[in-house]
């Protein structure tokens, strides 16, 4: 596997990632395009797992940190300057470096995303619909606007009607600008204008997000295939994402 550390910008920020490239199609010219989205609070090394049977299928492979969204990271940015909409400008920055590299595809885009990542894939799939050729999300955090809703972002209990300016959680602060930018949002509808395939897996065990949301979401598509993976909870085992691979793969080819 070549890796090779990359960088573009967005809003004077740097983005930092790495390219995978099996060395089998190094040399491939018109190579398509995949790009994982790692969840809140994680960084480009999170869904590491996926990158060998991407680039195994001649795909170029692109992670990064998101500006502000990992508790360890390279790009620049801070937590609390980072939101929903930041993290779709920081992946259309890098969709955007990828499609202009001299041996990739344009034509054959995938995005993947975990989580919070797969929530913000779902996102810029829908508003970049023409671009993006497959879409594959893995648990994604539908949940987020309606947890903002209740006060109960990423785990901590706030007064809705007295926001915080910096919420606590799960290790992370982040600013009110995170609530204010999804508090009115409805994350179905906003995914839900891709018309591509997608790939969708979610754990039936999942105490994060439920899997009510991937059910909604597969409804919503309308070209999607859902998996409930029995007995997953919010990131699968090793033995779990051996069963996902296979369903990738199924889905890829």
């Amino acid at each position: 596997m070549k890796e090779t550390e990359f960088s573009c910008s967005r809003d004077g920020l740097i983005i930092r990632g790495t390219e995978y490239r099996s060395e089998r199609y190094v040399a491939q010219q018109n190579s398509p395009i995949a790009i994982i989205c790692h969840g809140f609070g994680g960084n480009q090394y999170d869904l590491l797992f996926y990158v060998k049977e991407f680039a195994d299928m001649g795909y170029s492979v692109y992670c990064f940190d998101f500006c502000g969204g990992c508790v360890v990271g390279k790009s620049d940015g801070s937590s609390l300057d980072m939101t929903i909409d930041t993290e779709a400008a920081d992946l259309k920055a890098v969709l955007d470096y990828a499609k202009g590299l001299s041996y990739t595809d344009e034509k054959h885009i995938l995005l993947a995303g975990g989580s919070q990542g797969g929530y913000v894939a779902g996102i810029v799939a829908a508003e970049r619909r023409d671009e993006i050729e497959k879409l594959i999300l893995f648990y994604p955090a539908l949940c987020i606007p309606d947890a903002a809703r209740t006060g109960t972002l990423g785990g901590a209990s706030y007064d809705i009607n007295h926001v915080p300016e910096v919420i606590d959680t799960f290790g992370v602060r982040i600013s009110k600008k995170f609530h204010d930018g999804v508090v009115d949002k409805d994350a179905i509808s906003q995914i839900s204008g891709y018309r591509g395939p997608v790939l969708l897996i979610h754990g039936s065990e999942d105490m994060i997000v439920s899997s009510s949301y991937a059910v909604q979401a597969a409804e919503a598509y309308e070209n999607c295939r859902l998996q409930i993976l029995e007995g997953a909870g919010h990131g699968f085992t090793q033995e779990q994402r051996e069963k996902v691979i296979v369903s990738v793969r199924e889905f890829l080819t």
